[in-house]
């Protein structure tokens, strides 16, 4: 602390020539002046004294000199007057300086960036433009960001987002969510309907819960059949029927199916060779407003960009409103060339595995998937069939025929009443 204070206040380092050094020693001591960090030197003039003292003080000790018959020499000057008397030409740099850390202070201020992570089935996009509807937007003040109401508003508009985490730091703020998997509650259905086989197969499942089952686990149905029906008939006394209503149905049912699978692809394939030339421009921004733009010029006829974004950032939680993109235009020569056998299997792998997470993301277990793959002169050809379990049927509306019955008035022969449940 002292030392600091030392270099506010400015201290100098003096040596002491002439005949009484010691005296002048005595009177400073006499008169309060305080000496510091007092050294001898030996010169081809004789012994000389060293001693650091304060600046103030130095402008007191000119009766102590005299009286001593010294003279003290300043050898070294240490502190802020003697530093701001250097460079007082350059007054208008250090007022730039001190603008220039105002600026970034100022800027610290404000919310600059937004995090968004954990979502899935809601998309950083998708809950970056629900904060901006909300007014959590960049550039807004950090004072303004409310992170509990934040938090509060995204559980109560997004019901499948079980946890959400709002914190600000710095100019950045972080929000970070976690779905839950739990189903969305759906309206019951009202209207009659049955459920009909999309595609030919084999029961492996079934658990009606509302309806008539058609068939059982093991039957064989093709596309089209009815597996539940939405018509319910009331049997009476002798296994009559006596009435019959529509509901609509509603049951767990599995097909085990079998689906051809088939996927090519152009065996021959396009490679840049760079050539290593290339021409570099550079854009900057601030905030959403491009300040310079520049893109070089070029007479490539193949070439690729490249473009690299960069964000001025006092600290990975300051970052500025200043952005820098570089743009590097490289000039290429395409070679076409074959895939190898080994390349062009492996693309086809590839293929068939995304398909099958597709089957998988979509409620469809893969039994078993019985493919060849065909490499031929131009092209990658895979064939086969996919063994599949998956809830191959849909729901079709129930006609008034179907359920409705007239009844016969056996008295007089009238058959205009309808009869059935509503």
């Amino acid at each position: 602390m002292r030392r600091l204070f030392d270099y506010f206040t400015g201290t100098v380092f003096v040596e002491l020539r002439g005949t009484s050094p010691e005296r002048f020693f005595n009177v400073c001591r006499s008169r309060k002046i305080p000496l510091y960090e007092v050294t001898t030197r030996v010169t081809d003039k004789g012994t000389v004294y060293v001693a650091k003292m304060k600046l103030k003080d130095y402008f007191k000790v000119k009766h102590a000199a005299k009286k001593a018959h010294c003279i003290p020499y300043v050898r070294k000057r240490i502190g802020l007057p003697f530093f701001i008397k250097k460079y007082r030409s350059r007054i208008a740099f250090f007022a730039g300086g001190i603008y220039c850390f105002w600026l970034i202070w100022l800027l610290s201020r404000f919310v600059w960036d937004v995090s968004v992570t954990g979502g899935f089935v809601h998309t950083e996009e998708e809950l970056l433009s629900y904060l901006r509807g909300t007014g959590v937007v960049c550039g807004m003040r950090c004072e303004e960001v409310d992170c509990t109401e934040m938090e509060r508003r995204l559980r109560i508009d997004y019901p499948d987002i079980g946890w959400v985490s709002a914190e600000l730091r710095g100019t950045k703020l972080f929000l970070r969510v976690a779905e839950t998997d739990m189903p969305m509650l759906q309206e019951e259905n009202t209207t009659p309907v049955h459920l009909v086989a999309t595609t030919d197969g084999i029961v492996e499942t079934l658990t009606c819960r509302k309806g008539t089952p058609l068939v059982k686990e093991g039957d064989v149905v093709k596309k089209g059949d009815i597996l539940v029906s939405g018509v319910v008939s009331v049997i009476g006394d002798n296994d009559v029927e006596v009435n019959r209503y529509a509901v609509a149905a509603d049951a767990d049912i599995t097909l085990k199916t079998v689906k051809k699978y088939t996927h090519s692809f152009s065996r021959k394939t396009e490679e840049k060779t760079f050539t290593g030339k290339e021409k570099t421009g550079y854009t900057f921004s601030y905030g959403n407003k491009k300040i310079f733009s520049h893109m070089p010029s070029h007479s490539y006829t193949n070439y690729a960009i490249i473009t690299e974004d960069a964000v001025l950032s006092l600290h990975k939680h300051y970052p500025l409103p200043f952005r820098v993109q570089k743009s590097t235009v490289s000039e290429y020569i395409p070679e076409v060339r074959d895939y190898t056998k080994e390349e062009a299997e492996g693309l086809a792998k590839q293929a068939l595995d995304r398909y099958l997470a597709y089957l998988t993301e979509n409620r469809t277990t893969v039994l078993d998937a019985e493919v060849k793959t065909v490499v031929g002169k131009d092209t990658v050809k895979t064939e086969g069939k996919l063994l599949l379990l998956a809830e191959a049927w849909e729901q079709v509306a129930v006609q008034e025929d179907e359920w409705r019955q007239e009844n016969v008035d056996e008295y007089r022969g009238n058959n205009d009443e309808p009869t059935g449940g509503a």
